[in-house]
């Protein structure tokens, strides 16, 4: 336990050290800051063209901040998973690389420090810097919600969360793969491996929905495959922030002539996926141990 403890310790204070992993940290918050703020600022100028309500009548200015609101969350998840994943990257290319690259790890093994110990100490490092980082990233999100007013601080923690698994698993396949191949390559074939694992999701995600027609053997072969990777951990976000949409605009549509005629919640929501379900947390937490331990057997395996 005291090895673990050591390792992770002098983990996190090298993780603080590596450049690569501040500037990810730093285009991250800049990132976001400007896209609350640029929709803050520059709502003036296309606020206009947003009309709630009949032709000729008068703005509503809560209803054009709510429409901001929602636009800054929606954009803000696909921000928050991009920065999660480089981040996951980050670490995962150099929690453990750099130290079998520089022979640190010769002075580590040598001392009662065992290589179960040494991964366990890893692992724990890396999922704490990526857990305080994304949550930092997500703090500065709903603070910067609240220049809209505020009121979607739990979906965006939600998908936080979901965002933050997700890059989880991606990390512990880097820094599996990093042991026995130079951190670049290893971070390239991670990245076409979640690129290949989401378009076979998408894929079974499709045939489910009786998109690929009735073919035995791509039901079959699909089914196989979504078995294969892991499965992107999707919040209830989305089905919110459209609920949100639908409740802003079906409000306006029945104060004008005629009342509503649009379609009805059910309809709207059709066509979004909902959050994960049972089995799919599951195969989650099997991944990450899968993953985790291939970090561990490819420590032991690593001749220092």
């Amino acid at each position: 336990m005291k090895g673990t403890l050591a390792v992770a310790r002098y983990t996190l204070i090298e993780l603080t050290r590596r450049r690569i992993l501040l500037v990810f940290f730093i285009i991250g918050f800049l990132g976001i800051a400007a896209i609350g703020i640029g929709l803050r600022v520059f709502s003036s100028a296309f606020s206009t063209g947003i009309i709630f309500g009949p032709p000729g009548s008068a703005q509503d200015p809560a209803k054009v901040n709510r429409y901001l609101e929602l636009m800054f969350i929606q954009n803000l998840i696909g921000a928050l998973g991009f920065f999660a994943l480089l981040i996951a990257f980050a670490i995962g290319m150099t929690a453990i690389y750099h130290d079998l690259d520089s022979g640190a790890a010769v002075a580590i093994f040598s001392k009662p420090v065992s290589r179960l110990a040494f991964t366990t100490g890893k692992v724990a490092a890396a999922v704490v810097a990526m857990i305080a980082i994304v949550g930092v990233l997500s703090i500065e999100a709903t603070l910067v919600g609240l220049l809209f007013g505020g009121g979607l601080e739990q979906t965006l923690t939600v998908e936080t969360v979901a965002q933050l698994a997700n890059a989880l698993t991606l990390m512990l396949l880097v820094l599996a793969l990093s042991t026995w191949m130079n951190n670049i390559v290893a971070a390239v074939v991670a990245f076409i491996y979640n690129a290949v694992s989401g378009v076979v999701v998408l894929l079974h995600n499709q045939m489910a929905a009786g998109f690929l027609g009735d073919n035995g053997v791509l039901k079959v072969g699909l089914n196989v495959l979504y078995w294969l990777v892991p499965h992107q951990l999707i919040s209830d976000a989305q089905r919110q922030l459209a609920r949100a949409e639908f409740d802003l605009f079906s409000s306006v549509n029945q104060g004008g002539p005629g009342g509503s005629s649009g379609p009805t919640l059910d309809q709207a929501l059709a066509g979004v996926p909902g959050p994960s379900g049972a089995a799919d947390i599951i195969w989650w937490v099997f991944v990450i141990a899968l993953f985790a331990s291939l970090v561990y057997l490819a420590v032991r395996r690593r001749q220092v």
